[in-house]
């Protein structure tokens, strides 16, 4: 019979051992003589040592209960046995799973800061990540005319005007994204950016669809098909949208836009010098995407070494855009960018032009949404959403991207790209017209030079008005930030900027009076052109003339107190007096291209006979433009201060301090420089060696062969 059933019953699998020592223990004892050896062997020496103590305490019968045979083997069982239950027990508590995390030996090494050869960290990944984003702002700049360019260029097929469709569509869209920004601006238009938006897009989709099937084929009758039913489709789509003269008004007019270039582009006349000029162009983007690619992982490496604690950072605060938003972007752009680039020829030969156009469309696709996904990183560095608290508890993903300058940068970014590529055209045209002996090429490329300067200029002109929604909307988010970058330490670097941007509007009007001297009968806007030079110097002027001469608000040691302007000349650094001149400088740049455009229509132009001076400014304008776009760049990142991410992420390394105004002058033109001379071996490598090959080939083949000795 079991003696211990309940303590049998408490066993666990793992005392298996404890219960078989337990039944030997009790075979022995009933061979042996059971309770009869144990009195004989030692009951008479517990009755001695003992007994009576026992007794008196508590007699046979207590005895028996503490120290009967089932309470010797239980106690002799807990302890054999109770110590490594004990042990089992706590380990499969208090289990070690250190083993899961622990990295090795690497964690005894400590990280050390690391500061770049020569440079700094902070020099370093400046230029890093200005060259790249010097190559980014040409391949994403650069397409979105080039689509329109191939279908100028296109004879028109069904299946090109099938794919004029979409092209008037995304046409319609940039155009009304700028159209719409600048009347919020100046009327102060609700939503004026979604009413342009939809307005021109929808009214570029139905008129391009009409005519498609030959339906609409008065210019008149599309422009007002395209007001109203875009206009209406607007008011559809804008949230809030309520009747009102000006929202209608802007609607309407951005309609008309849309539906009068749908009907001048599906019924436009092929002209290949577009296909040309657009083929041309996609060769040296070509180039300049691998070297966009370059910079961009040499950014990503320095940004690794030099701030790898940021970096981990901001990965952190975008898992989701770093880790597949991102590379899917980046890789379904590159492999579309290739199938556009080395496509080419081959659709053409295959009278498949149509598809090619809308492999270009999808490129400018996915480049502008790469450009937004990544405005988000950089926005949220200098206005990260509030509150700071919750930027990792109830904010998500999207908080983060879409901050209060996500889309002011986008829209500046958008029209600054456009500009960029038209006058980087200008650039190329300047240098093959220099380069070309054949007085055919000198004539294309001298039209290329004027259709880049048209271009840039053209969008350049709303430029401003995207900085000013951008500016307007960091002062909202707090004014310390546009305070320190036009009164404080950053305003003589806006100084340098006002000063670019007028020696831009300068000498794209000096190359319009320079084009116009080929032009029959151009003489006679020649004196209104001479009064608006001096309208223009006066306006630049104006915009770059500060307050005060030295570089803070209050002037420190070492600053001379007395460099400013005199009372009487105070209202020359109102916002008012700037918002004046910028608006002069825009008008009068938009009078002159009217003259301009007057000109080519009414008086024979004689291409290839520009003056000499015409591929310099061209080439001048668009290293001024380099020039600008890097220096915007700079304002933008020391806005920050001493902050990685402003208030959320301090820059505590020794580079914190902003740099002084010479200093970055010298670096920025450094790496204007190095993107130049790169620009312009790409531009020799893509076109001018294989014209040159090609030339020589063809000399060779002109060339008698030698007729054999008799």
């Amino acid at each position: 019979m079991d003696s211990f059933p309940d303590l049998r019953n408490a066993l666990t699998p793992t005392s298996a051992y404890a219960q078989e020592e337990e039944a030997i223990m009790d075979e022995d004892m009933a061979d042996e003589g059971g309770d009869v050896e144990f009195a004989d062997e030692g009951g008479g020496e517990f009755a001695d040592e003992g007994g009576g103590e026992f007794a008196t305490e508590g007699g046979d019968d207590e005895f028996a209960g503490e120290f009967g045979p089932e309470s010797f083997l239980e106690e002799r069982f807990e302890d054999q046995f109770g110590e490594e239950e004990a042990g089992e027990e706590e380990a499969e508590e208090e289990e070690d799973l250190s083993y899961l995390t622990d990295i090795g030996p690497a964690k005894e090494i400590q990280n050390e800061s690391f500061s770049f050869p020569g440079f700094g960290n902070r020099k370093a990944t400046w230029f890093a990540a200005q060259l790249h984003i010097l190559f980014a702002s040409f391949i994403l700049g650069c397409p979105m005319f080039v689509v329109i360019m191939e279908v100028m260029g296109s004879r028109r097929t069904q299946g090109v005007r099938k794919a004029i469709i979409l092209s008037n569509v995304f046409l319609g869209v940039l155009i009304g994204v700028t159209f719409g920004i600048i009347g919020e601006i100046i009327v102060g238009i609700h939503h004026g950016v979604l009413y342009g938006l939809w307005a021109c897009a929808f009214g570029a989709l139905v008129v391009s669809f009409l005519n498609y099937f030959h339906r609409l084929l008065n210019m008149k009758v599309s422009c007002l098909v395209g007001g109203v039913v875009g206009g209406a489709i607007a008011f559809m789509l804008v949230p809030g949208a309520h009747p009102a003269i000006d929202n209608i008004l802007l609607a309407f007019l951005n309609g008309v836009v849309g539906g009068m270039l749908s009907n001048y582009i599906m019924f436009a006349e092929a002209d290949f010098k577009f296909e040309r000029l657009a083929h041309e162009i996609t060769k040296v983007i070509g180039f300049c995407y691998s070297f966009t690619a370059l910079t961009g992982g040499l950014f990503l490496f320095v940004m690794l070494v030099a701030y790898k604690d940021f970096i981990t950072y901001l990965v952190n605060a975008y898992p989701i855009l770093f880790m597949i938003g991102y590379p899917t972007l980046f890789i379904l752009e590159t492999i579309v960018m290739y199938v556009y680039v080395y496509s080419w020829d081959p659709l053409n030969k295959a009278n498949k032009k149509g598809r090619h156009i809308v492999t270009g469309i999808i490129l400018n696709v996915l480049g502008l949404s790469l450009l937004c996904a990544l405005d988000g990183p950089a926005t949220f560095m200098q206005t990260p959403p509030k509150p700071f608290d919750a930027l990792f508890t109830s904010m998500n993903e999207w908080d983060r991207i879409a901050t209060a300058t996500w889309m002011p940068l986008n829209y500046h970014r958008l029209v600054g790209n456009g500009t960029f590529g038209g006058f980087m055209v200008g650039i190329i045209a300047a240098y093959m017209y220099l380069w070309s002996r054949d007085p055919k090429e000198k004539e294309y490329y001298d039209w290329v030079g004027y259709m880049g300067n048209a271009i840039g200029v053209m969008i350049m002109i709303p430029l401003p008005a995207m900085g000013y929604i951008f500016v307007r909307e960091i002062y909202q988010y707090d004014a310390t930030i546009g305070m320190y970058i036009m009164s404080d330490r950053e305003s003589m670097f806006m100084l340098v900027q006002g000063l670019l941007i007028g020696t831009m509007f300068s000498a794209s009007n000096v190359y319009m009076w320079v084009s116009m001297k080929r032009i029959d009968n151009a003489h006679r806007f020649f004196p209104a052109m001479k009064l608006g030079f001096v309208l223009i110097v006066i306006a630049a002027t104006i915009w770059f003339t500060p307050r005060r001469f030295f570089a803070t608000m209050l002037p420190e040691p070492g600053m001379n107190p007395d460099m400013v302007l005199p009372d009487e000349l105070a209202f020359l650094a109102l916002m008012v007096s700037k918002n004046a001149a910028a608006f002069a400088l825009v008008t009068v740049t938009l009078i002159n291209y009217i003259f301009y455009t007057i000109a080519t229509r009414t008086g024979k132009i004689h291409w290839g006979k520009i003056n000499p001076l015409g591929p310099y400014i061209l080439i001048f304008m668009g290293f001024t433009d380099i020039w600008l776009m890097s220096w915007m760049g700079v304002i933008r990142e020391l806005s920050r201060m001493n902050w990685h991410i402003y208030k959320v992420f301090k820059d505590v390394t020794p580079e914190k301090f902003a740099p002084t105004l010479a200093e970055s002058g010298l670096f920025v033109t450094g790496i204007v420089w190095t993107f130049f001379i790169i620009m312009t071996a790409i531009i020799w490598l893509g076109l001018k060696y294989p014209k040159s090959k090609k030339t020589k080939a063809q000399a060779e083949e002109a060339l008698p062969s030698p007729s054999l000795a008799e």
